[in-house]
């Protein structure tokens, strides 16, 4: 018997009450309104007018739930011409194996739905303490967040602070709930960022066969029981990197690799080897408006990771809110004082030999920061991540001999290439 546990809180403040969010909350939601179809996080240059055909070419893979799954989040677009006249049955077989993926990964990767038999990240938080057998995609998951020390993942409390201010139905509530304009929350978010960003009180241990341990100390157990926290790990909006991950290696093992995924929030994965033409739309903010200028033009398999400090579509109502001032703020949190940050605007990221959440793990320390400290992006990219990002009217890139092409028309943006 599924069920849903209720949103942590702290003494003080309202149980948080999801809500939709009203338009009137983003000042800058006219301009940046753009949408998930029309981000179009992978263009593809071939073959588009095979979108028509339902019994061949490309077509959007739809799942079909019949329960909760993280489908909402995600396009799997897949080329079915290679079927011929068994399109649709491949359509079918794809769709089948998708919607199982879609449905198990949600309950893999989710904070809070409890559920008998299923030992899942909302478990290990009950499980304080306990060696736990936890399922595969999990393990590796947290193996991979422990490899690179990413203490971002134990910030479930802090997570839960920022959600009050997206689902504010005002800006006077959402600045009583904003750390940067509320001592006393910005108090509270620190101490949790010291107990999240402290190995002697939060830390994972491993074992074999799949098992895990989430050990917590002493001095973290008592301030969770003081301040009512339901749990201290959470993937949060790192959660969909790991998902898309999840599920491009679901169609990968099963042979379908024609195709890519892609999510509202800026990840994709591409598993088309033919060596087809693909383009990755290109978004940079100026003030309170955002341009395509240009495309990423790419030929390959590719794990592409968008990060991003302003809204693209309702969808973002979970990760951002923007004040009347312009200031927006977002889920973007340094887990060594749990406070937003960005050093750009927008950051793209992509590898043809990691997954999307390895990508964005290593980006966190580039992109999640006060500053923005370019020789970063110069470690990733010995370790095969090349990047694209703007300053100012100027786009730069890392790849050697990277197809970055401005729009047709563009001359308020310049390209160049950085060797080092």
């Amino acid at each position: 018997m599924a069920r849903q546990r209720d949103g942590s809180r702290r003494p003080g403040f309202p149980k948080i009450t999801r809500i939709e969010i009203s338009e009137k909350h983003f000042r800058l939601r006219a301009v940046l309104a753009i949408g998930f179809l029309v981000l179009g996080i992978v263009a593809i240059a071939y073959g588009l007018s095979s979108l028509l055909n339902k019994e061949a070419g490309w077509q959007a893979v739809e799942a079909t739930p019949s329960g909760l799954s993280c489908a909402g989040d995600f396009q799997l677009q897949y080329d079915f011409s290679e079927d011929g006249s068994g399109a649709t049955a491949a359509y079918r077989q794809i769709s089948q194996l998708y919607t199982k993926a879609v449905e198990d990964g949600y309950r893999i990767f989710s904070a809070d739905l409890l559920e008998d038999g299923l030992h899942n990240v909302a478990y290990l938080n009950q499980h304080v303490n306990e060696t736990v057998t936890v399922e595969p995609a999990l393990y590796q998951a947290l193996q991979l967040a422990a490899a690179y020390d990413t203490r971002a993942i134990f910030l479930a409390p802090a997570y839960r602070e920022y959600e009050r201010v997206f689902l504010a139905e005002s800006e006077g509530e959402a600045s009583r709930y904003d750390p940067t304009q509320n001592p006393d929350v910005m108090a509270y978010i620190q101490d949790i960022a010291a107990f999240s960003n402290s190995e002697q009180d939060i830390s994972l241990e491993f074992y074999d066969n799949y098992q895990v341990r989430l050990q917590l100390s002493d001095a973290c157990l008592a301030f969770t029981e003081e301040y009512g926290i339901e749990g201290w790990l959470d993937f949060s909006w790192l959660k969909n990197a790991f998902l898309i991950d999840y599920l491009a290696q679901c169609l990968a093992d099963n042979g379908f690799t024609n195709g890519y995924l892609a999510s509202y929030d800026g990840f994709t994965r591409n598993l088309d080897a033919r060596g087809l033409s693909y383009s990755l739309n290109l978004f940079n903010r100026s003030g309170d408006t955002v341009d395509i200028p240009a495309v990423l033009q790419y030929d390959r398999p590719m794990s592409i990771v968008f990060l991003r400090n302003y809204p693209l579509s309702d969808a973002d109502q979970w990760h951002y809110y923007g004040f009347a001032d312009g200031h927006i703020l977002t889920i973007f949190l340094d887990a060594s004082d749990g406070v937003s940050k960005s050093a750009l605007h927008n950051l793209v990221s992509y590898s043809e030999n990691m997954g999307c959440a390895e990508v964005l793990l290593q980006m966190l320390p580039v992109y999640v920061s006060d500053l923005f400290a370019v020789n970063g992006l110069a470690e990733m990219k010995q370790a095969g991540i090349y990047s694209v990002w703007f300053e100012d009217d100027t786009l730069f890139y890392n790849e050697p001999d990277g197809m970055i092409v401005l729009r047709e028309g563009e001359t308020a943006y310049t390209l160049q290439s950085v060797s080092e």
